[in-house]
């Protein structure tokens, strides 16, 4: 899992826009991050139900080509990734100390958005968060999708802890816990975008 994320965020590297870092500032977690994460959140979240809504057992399960995901495939990874980088987070990245300068260098959060919705570069998701058939049906997708979304939602939501004020190390910078939040809804995003895909697809089912 570590390495999947360490290959996303070199995204910032390859695609030349980590070299511009925001200049060390005393940075706290603000009412303003909340909402702004919570509006981020809730699109992502309104997006995935509304991709998923009505479609067919065949629609669904459309492969596009030898090796491609099936949207059901897309819908599974999207929540099996959120629920592992949660954990990250919470268990991780949330009892590190503390750093013990005042203004640590920040990559601007934007770019972490944009790193990971930006499709140009693939890569391969480790068996951990690899799509198996945890959940078979569309009712259940959506049911696992909104148990994940809404216990990471209440956790932002209701959070007393500075999320800037704790770190997590990436090959390409630092990231703090808000911006790891970021990344978890910009993933969602990234694969919304790829399910798109397979519906723009001139073989996808019709119904």
């Amino acid at each position: 899992m570590k390495i999947y994320l360490a290959r996303m965020f070199f995204i910032l590297f390859s695609i030349g826009i980590i070299s511009a870092q925001a200049p060390p500032v005393k940075v706290v977690f603000t009412e303003k991050d909340r909402e702004f994460a919570i509006k981020y959140y809730t699109e992502t979240k309104d997006d995935y139900v509304k991709q998923l809504t009505g479609l067919s057992d065949a629609q669904l399960n459309f492969r596009a080509a030898e090796g491609r995901w099936t949207i059901a495939e897309i819908a599974e990874h999207i929540t099996v990734v959120e629920e592992a980088l949660f954990g990250m987070i919470t268990n991780g990245t949330l009892k590190s100390a503390p750093p013990t300068c005042e203004t640590p260098n920040r990559i601007i959060d934007q770019m972490v958005i944009l790193s990971i919705t930006n499709r140009q570069q693939k890569f391969q998701a480790p068996e951990a968060v690899r799509p198996n058939g945890r959940w078979k049906s569309r009712a259940d997708l959506l049911a696992s999708f909104e148990k994940t979304r809404n216990a990471t939602m209440d956790f932002i939501r209701n959070t007393k802890v500075d999320l800037r004020n704790h770190f997590g190390n990436g090959p390409m910078g630092t990231l703090d816990a808000y911006q790891q939040f970021l990344f978890v809804s910009g993933h969602s995003e990234r694969h919304l975008a790829q399910l798109k895909e397979v519906k723009a697809d001139t073989k996808y089912p019709t119904k």
